[in-house]
């Protein structure tokens, strides 16, 4: 979202859980009654229902889920994503090594050593954020389930 958006009200959010049928139980009867009495609420349903019209019907066709079972039991794409991943490794562990010791052992100005070393621990701090928040996030990523 923009900085030049504001952030969606309470009724736009109950609208768009509606469209996307995640209203269930009371919260949807409570939703119901609301919509045959308000207008504009009506008039957002109708919105966001035509834009997940427009959505669907602009997405390009997924490959069938024979193909993608097909193309995971591959074993040329097995050994290409597992080589590609480990080299990917291996090369950042050893660029990581290898930054670390020149640091240590050069004799590069001061400056250099701390600027690269800020570097250095920023990307890896980055990095060790980015992953900890992404396996913390995966209990309640609600496309974990999904099969394509």
């Amino acid at each position: 979202m923009s900085a030049h958006e504001p952030e969606p009200t309470r009724d736009e959010l109950m609208a768009m859980a509606f469209v996307d049928g995640e209203l269930d139980g009371e919260a949807l009867g409570e939703f119901r009654e609301r919509l045959a009495a308000s207008p504009e609420l009506a008039r957002q349903v109708s919105q966001f229902e035509s834009l997940q019209v427009l959505a669907r019907s602009s997405a390009p066709p997924e490959p069938m889920d024979h193909e993608w079972a097909r193309i995971a039991l591959d074993p040329l794409n097995k050994m290409g994503r597992g080589l590609g991943f480990g080299l990917l490794l291996a090369g950042g562990l050893v660029l990581l090594v290898w930054s670390a010791w020149a640091l240590v052992t050069s004799e590069l100005e001061l400056g250099f050593k701390l600027a690269l070393g800020g570097l250095l621990l920023g990307a890896a701090c980055l990095f060790l954020i980015t992953l900890r928040n992404r396996l913390r996030t995966i209990p309640y990523d609600p496309y974990t389930e999904v099969k394509r």
